[in-house]
Parts: structure tokens; C-alpha cells; sequence
């Protein structure tokens, strides 16, 4: 319907992709119809896309112009939109999406947010009466998700229906209906309140319930009184509020400090400047791992956290400052990096003959036998997984595989650019269990994400960057419950915000909660510990 909003969720390789794909007619059902406006997509297919705006998930892969108001133009000049009429159409629509000071810039110099709200821009020039966007967010820091979310919201009060995909069911809630796909089937369809309300039912598709929801069906569950439907964690943090709590600390709240690990990678006093007209990337830049810790480095897009990982890798060559491994010099092999979208690096006819390239390349002995273990560390049968083409695997599956290329050179340290990106919670849960094993085999382990749930659940140290220079390190716990996270375009950890919420109404909840279990630990703390008016705690238990 017009300015309709539709949230479209499932797990990987359930069909979401391809059903979007038969919307504007890339693909031809091989049974039934789809009709837009009443016009079929493979009889009129012209008339559909002129219709039917529609945008994938990286947007690198999308953008094929130098110039940022080019861009915006590519589109209306196929369309024949007469150039009188183009400039008008390509300026507001820059100045409609916040690039009109951007309009000279070459698109590879934007932000993640700016290029996904470049992307809207073109195709909104198009007039289109409908908007189909395949992940558009997965990339992104929360700024950007933010950014991109308000330009939909916005496109939506204009009349335009959007359909968007994602992996971010707390996404979903703010979709005026959501889809569910499981197995290639249409398996829910109604409004967040009903299609998102049952966590187990979630599960059994595959996916994970929005954190407020979850959190509330455990809270209940234990035996908490609180309405069924919370939906963002200000509802959460209102519905426990109403319930008798202590008003003093229930339980004492403390991390088990980490133990010192021994010193391995050490980067110092790291520069980088790109050639000109390119800008200075990485500033002064310390950063050191040790062996068998969890580092995480963030920051907001384009704050030089893929730069600094190149660097780290061997891939680039500082300006200034060096790193060392183990007190020496990096040599190949030893720092290993698993890129954002491995499966665009894959070119050998099977997963086998992929993962053993590294060994091969390298002269190691028997390199096949190194991509047998590889696998098998992964979680990957190779008897099963090593005679398949690369290209015909699932999103997990290909980012265990990219991983797996880069462990069968058995390397020391793994670095790891956005591992979960676009996996579904099954994929990305999968992945976790491979690096925290790595983790216990004593590798070093940098993860960039902007996941910060999955950091607050894996990572024992956080570095975060801001415009190529550090702005924050040290133990997770202390970073990820910084109040001015916001700052650096990060949010902190659901639980974190919604610990905050509850202080702010009373309770003594400590602000360093990282986990679910966590949090649940202080909330039926205090309740617990809270009078009635019989004397006895308001929980048994």
C-alpha cells in the first residue's frame, strides 16, 4: 500500500533475496505471478522498473559513477529524463538525502551512512512509487542505521512503500508489517506486535526475538509479572519499573579481571595517509595483543579501523610508526585477515582447492592436508563441504570458509572485518563458537564489528578509533558502558542502555551489565530482595 513500511526477515537462504528479485522482474517465478500496479514484471518489464526502485546490500557494488551528482543522474539519463529537467531532479534529490555539500565528491570518499543514503538519493530521483532494499543497513555503523532508517521513514510519509530485508529484528519493530520467510515458504505476515511477540516460535525459524522482547519472555518466564508486549527497551524498562523493587544494591556486581596476557602483536605510533588527493587515515595509532586475547577495535564508519587491520596484516605499509610480532618483524603468514565479504575473494572450483591456496601459495608441505584441518576447525566437514563450489554456499557457510582460508596458513594472529555481517542468528552464533575454540587454542584475535552485542559477548578488550586516532581503550567492560559512546556514532550493549533506563527510574542496577545474563542476574536481584507488604520477597526463588 502507499507509504507502507514492510520489514522482510529469515534466515539465510530462505528466499528473501529472491523473492525481492521478482518484484521488479530480475527473476521470473517458475510458478504463480507477481503483479505491480497490475503490470506483470516479465510482460512489461520497463514499466515495473520504472516503478520499482530497488537496492542491494553493499552499496560499493552498486555505485558506478566518479562523481556523487553523476550518480544521482546515472539512473534519470536512462530513463531518457530530458537534461532540463535532470538538474532539477538530481539537485533535490541531493538536497533531499543531505549530499549537497558531497555532489563533487567521488563516492568511494563517503561515509557507509552517506553511501547508502546516496543510494536512496538515485533512486529516488526516479520517482519511484516503491522501494525494495536488500539489507541496507547490515554495514553500517548505528549512525548509519540511523540515517538510513530516517530517510525510510521519511520516503514512507511521502507515499513511497518501502520493503526492506534485514538480519536486525529490533529493525522490524518500527515496520508497519513484517514478513517471515523459512524454507522458501511465506510463513508470517501481520503487524510486529503479533508476528515478533513469541521468542520460541522466532527460534524455530531461525531467528532471534527483538532484545526487549526476549529479554521480557525470559524475565516472565522466571516468574516476573510484566505485559507481554515490550517492545524497545524503554517499554522494558517502564514495565519493570512498576514492579516492587530494592531500592539499594541487591547484589554486588564485579567482572572477574583478566588475566595479563603475554605480549604478541605490538602496532606503535601508526600513520597512514592515502595518496592525494586521499586523506590521512590513521594518526599516531598504539595498539597492542596479547597471546590468546580478544581485542575488539571499533569505531564509526570510515574512522580507519580496515586501514589499521591492513596495516597489522602486512597488507600495507604504515608512514609512519611499525609493528612488531612477538618483538620482531611481521613475516607472511603469521597475521592472518579475514576480509568483510570473503566469498568475493573466492576463485577456485572447489571450497578444497580455495582454502588450500594459502598453503600452496606459501610452499607449505601438503597443502590439502592443512585445508582438511581448516575446515574441520571451522566446524566444516571437508569430505562434505571441500568437493562444493564456493559459489554455491550459504552467507555462514562462506564466511567459515573465508576463515578457514586464512587458519590454514596457521597463523598466530586473525584478524576479522565484520565477520557476522548479513548472517542470521544461527550463522552468526555458529561463528562465535569458531572464534571463541581459536580463542582457547591461544590465537590472537582483533575483531572489527558493529555489533556491539557480540563484542560485549566475546571480546576482553575494546580499542575504538574516531577519525584515525584512538579514542578509547581498555578492559570491554569499562568501554562498551561509556555514556558518551554516542559520540563516536557506537551505541552501547542493549543491556547497557537498558541497565541505564533503569537507574534512571530507581533502580540500583550497576552500568557495566554486557550480557543478558547479566542483567537478569540484578534485575531478579532486586526484586527479590523488594518487601511487600507481607514482609516476604515479591518473587519466591
Amino acid at each position: 500500500r502507499k507509504g507502507e513500511r514492510i520489514a522482510v526477515l529469515g534466515p539465510n537462504g530462505s528466499g528473501k533475496t529472491t523473492f525481492a528479485c521478482c518484484i521488479n522482474g530480475l527473476l521470473v517465478p517458475t510458478e504463480g505471478e507477481v503483479l505491480v500496479d497490475g503490470l506483470s514484471p516479465a510482460e512489461h518489464p520497463y514499466e515495473v522498473r520504472r516503478r520499482v526502485g530497488m537496492a542491494f546490500q553493499n552499496p560499493d557494488s552498486q555505485i558506478v559513477s566518479a562523481v556523487v551528482e553523476r550518480e544521482v543522474a546515472f539512473g534519470l539519463e536512462n530513463l531518457g529524463v530530458p537534461p532540463s529537467e535532470m538538474r532539477g531532479r538530481v539537485a533535490e534529490a541531493l538536497e533531499r538525502f543531505g549530499l549537497s555539500d558531497r555532489r563533487l565528491h567521488p563516492p568511494h570518499r563517503l561515509s557507509g551512512g552517506e553511501k547508502g543514503r546516496l543510494i536512496l538519493a538515485s533512486l529516488w530521483a526516479m520517482r519511484p512509487r516503491y522501494l525494495v532494499l536488500d539489507e541496507p543497513t547490515s554495514l553500517l555503523d548505528p549512525e548509519g542505521r540511523r540515517e538510513v532508517r530516517e530517510a525510510i521513514d521519511e520516503l514512507a510519509r511521502e507515499g513511497v512503500a518501502v520493503l526492506w530485508i534485514t538480519q536486525y529484528p529490533e529493525e522490524a519493530l518500527w515496520a508497519d508489517r513484517v514478513l517471515i520467510f523459512f524454507g522458501g515458504e511465506l510463513v508470517a505476515d501481520g503487524p510486529p506486535s503479533r508476528v515478533l511477540s513469541d521468542p520460541e516460535r522466532l527460534a524455530r525459524w531461525g531467528l532471534r526475538a527483538p532484545f526487549p522482547v526476549l529479554l521480557n519472555h525470559r524475565l516472565r518466564s522466571l516468574g516476573l509479572s510484566l505485559s507481554p508486549w515490550t517492545p524497545t527497551l524503554r517499554d522494558l524498562a517502564d514495565a519493570l519499573s512498576a514492579l516492587p523493587h530494592s531500592h539499594t544494591s541487591a547484589l554486588p556486581y564485579s567482572h572477574t579481571p583478566t588475566l595479563p596476557h603475554p605480549e604478541r602483536l605490538l602496532a606503535r605510533r601508526i600513520s597512514y595517509s592515502y595518496p592525494p588527493p586521499g586523506p590521512q587515515a590513521l594518526r599516531r595509532v598504539d595498539l597492542r595483543a596479547g597471546a590468546g586475547e580478544f581485542v575488539a577495535l571499533l569505531g564509526h564508519t570510515g574512522s580507519g579501523k580496515t586501514t589499521l587491520a591492513q596495516i597489522l596484516a602486512g597488507l600495507l605499509k604504515p608512514s609512519e610508526g611499525q609493528v612488531l610480532l612477538d618483538g620482531g618483524e611481521v613475516k607472511r603468514g603469521r597475521v592472518g585477515l579475514a576480509f568483510q565479504f570473503p566469498e568475493e575473494g573466492f576463485f577456485e572450483e572447489t571450497v578444497l582447492e580455495d582454502v588450500a591456496f594459502g598453503p600452496r601459495n606459501l610452499g607449505l608441505p601438503d597443502p590439502e592436508s592443512h585445508a582438511h584441518r581448516a575446515l574441520s576447525r571451522v566446524g566444516l566437514d571437508p569430505e562434505v563441504f571441500g568437493p562444493r563450489s564456493p559459489f554455491s554456499l550459504s552467507g555462514g557457510e562462506a564466511r567459515k570458509v573465508g576463515i578457514a582460508g586464512v587458519l590454514a596458513v596457521d597463523p598466530e594472529v586473525l584478524i576479522l572485518d565484520e565477520p557476522t555481517a548479513g548472517l542470521d542468528p544461527e550463522g552468526a552464533l555458529g561463528l562465535s563458537e569458531v572464534l571463541r575454540a581459536l580463542r582457547r587454542d591461544g590465537r590472537t584475535l582483533v575483531l572489527i564489528s558493529h555489533d556491539m552485542d557480540l563484542v560485549a559477548e566475546l571480546a576482553e578488550r575494546a580499542v575504538v578509533l574516531r577519525h584515525g586516532e584512538v579514542w578509547a581503550e581498555g578492559p570491554a567492560v569499562e568501554v562498551l558502558s561509556r555514556s558518551d559512546l554516542g559520540e563516536v556514532g557506537l551505541e552501547p550493549p542493549q543491556p547497557v542502555t537498558l541497565a541505564r533506563l533503569l537507574r534512571e527510574r530507581g533502580w540500583p542496577v550497576p552500568l557495566a551489565p554486557l550480557t543478558s545474563d547479566e542483567l537478569i542476574s540484578q534485575i531478579l536481584g532486586s526484586v527479590r530482595c523488594a518487601p511487600t507488604r507481607y514482609g516476604k520477597p515479591e518473587v519466591d526463588g
